[in-house]
């Protein structure tokens, strides 16, 4: 009897023993030098007990941490590509200091003070699977957790294997501000079936149309206030989704270029030769780049271009190219896109438009671009456009640090202008 009772109490004991000091959610600043860098930590509540790591500023939310100890203070990793940063810190109540950690810089100084559940997360995140043919598509809807309809929006991905994370920086600072946001894997990624090597861009255009009539269902959806926000390869497809289509009730475009693509692929590549090459030796470069573009959306032979290749001999700037193989997917890829302009479809729309763009954007002219648009909107009927330009800000809409100890920020204002915007769509937001 003394024994089950002893065992008892230790079980008892046990389920009520409290969660280390550390464990909660964090918000705070990391700073180093005159640098300082906004972070997020959620640390080790619920089941399992994971730990993440976030910096919007960065584009980075819910990174997990690795080899964390939590107790009266924190030891935890964040493993990168290349680097791993070290977090060390102790707490105080509700106060968490410590130092930050990355390679081949300064230590960082943090401070983060603990918020309550419904702060640190004032939305809810949903799954959400939808498809369009027999594709089936996975992401996640940030939902605001106040009650009424709300405005919403389905953020496109760029180019590339773009999954959810890659959108949902924004999809957070979204519905931090009362905007429903669904975050998708692109096909071929994550969850999401098919192969967005072997789509055309009007394949991709109507995965995210399907996703914004999933969107369009929800009874909490302001349906006058639906719209699509897409970034880069996602700014071209904009106009798409949302030609022909009611449900699109305003068009958000980042960084996106208009005209046939291959165009902004001759800007992009002869922009960085440019940085590095310069008189015959940048001429040459370009001129056999432009083969290879001509080579590959027309789906010509590439008999004549690799003769070209090898008469050029070994340049460095033959390497910079980075020409595909013959066997290489990209050559039927680029035959299905090199040629698409969605010229037509922005002269189709009849909504309010948000444009952005970096002014140091070295990806997508940020002046052609701008004036194109807004001609082919303009000459069309649609005048109802508001046109951000973020000095010193990159294609990415971040402003590179000006010092080895600093960090790359959202541009000022980014992303609260798109959420300005989707509360109130159109001239009212300016």
């Amino acid at each position: 009897m003394v024994l089950a009772l002893a065992i008892l109490l230790i079980a008892r004991s046990a389920a009520v023993s409290p969660a280390p000091a550390a464990a909660g959610h964090w918000e705070g600043m990391v700073r180093r030098g005159t640098s300082q860098l906004a972070i997020r930590l959620d640390l080790g509540e619920g089941a399992p007990k994971r730990s993440f790591f976030s910096a919007p500023d960065l584009g980075v939310i819910d990174i997990p941490l690795s080899h964390v100890r939590l107790g009266s203070g924190l030891h935890a990793e964040l493993v990168g590509d290349e680097t791993t940063t070290l977090i060390d810190a102790t707490v105080a109540g509700d106060v968490m200091t410590g130092t930050f950690r990355e390679p081949k810089t300064r230590d960082g100084v943090m401070r983060l003070h603990r918020v309550a559940a419904s702060v640190a997360r004032p939305y809810v995140t949903q799954p959400a699977t939808f498809d369009n043919g027999n594709v089936h598509l996975a992401g996640t809807i940030y939902a605001p957790r106040t009650s009424g309809k709300h405005p919403a929006v389905v953020l496109v991905q760029g180019s590339g294997p773009e999954g959810r994370w890659a959108t949902a920086y924004i999809a957070d600072a979204l519905a931090r501000h009362g905007v429903i946001a669904l975050s998708y894997d692109k096909r071929g990624v994550g969850a999401s079936t098919g192969d967005w090597r072997t789509a055309t861009f009007d394949d991709l255009a109507a995965d995210a149309r399907a996703a914004v009539h999933l969107l369009a269902r929800r009874a909490d959806v302001d349906r006058a206030r639906l719209g699509v926000y897409g970034h880069s390869q996602g700014g071209f497809l904009a106009p798409m989704i949302a030609e022909n289509d009611p449900e699109v009730t305003w068009i958000g475009d980042a960084d996106g270029n208009v005209g046939p693509t291959y165009r902004q692929d001759l800007f992009r590549v002869d922009t960085a030769l440019a940085k590095r090459y310069s008189g015959q030796t940048l001429a040459d470069a370009e001129k056999l780049y432009a083969e290879f573009v001509d080579t590959a959306r027309n789906g010509t032979p590439h008999a004549r271009l690799r003769t070209d290749m090898a008469e050029a001999g070994d340049p460095d700037w033959l390497d910079d190219l980075a020409i595909p193989d013959d066997d290489s997917w990209i050559w039927a890829w680029y035959a299905k896109t090199g040629n698409a302009d969605n010229s037509a479809a922005w002269a189709a729309v009849h909504v309010p438009v948000l444009i952005l763009f970096g002014a140091n954007d070295e990806v997508v002219s940020p002046r052609d671009s701008i004036a194109e648009t807004v001609r082919i909107l303009k000459q069309n009927g649609d005048d109802d456009v508001t046109v951000h330009v973020f000095p010193g800000a990159d294609h990415t809409l971040r402003i590179l640090p000006s010092s080895r100890d600093g960090w790359p920020h959202n541009a000022p204002g980014f992303p609260a202008i798109v959420a300005s915007f989707a509360q109130h769509p159109g001239r009212t937001s300016r």
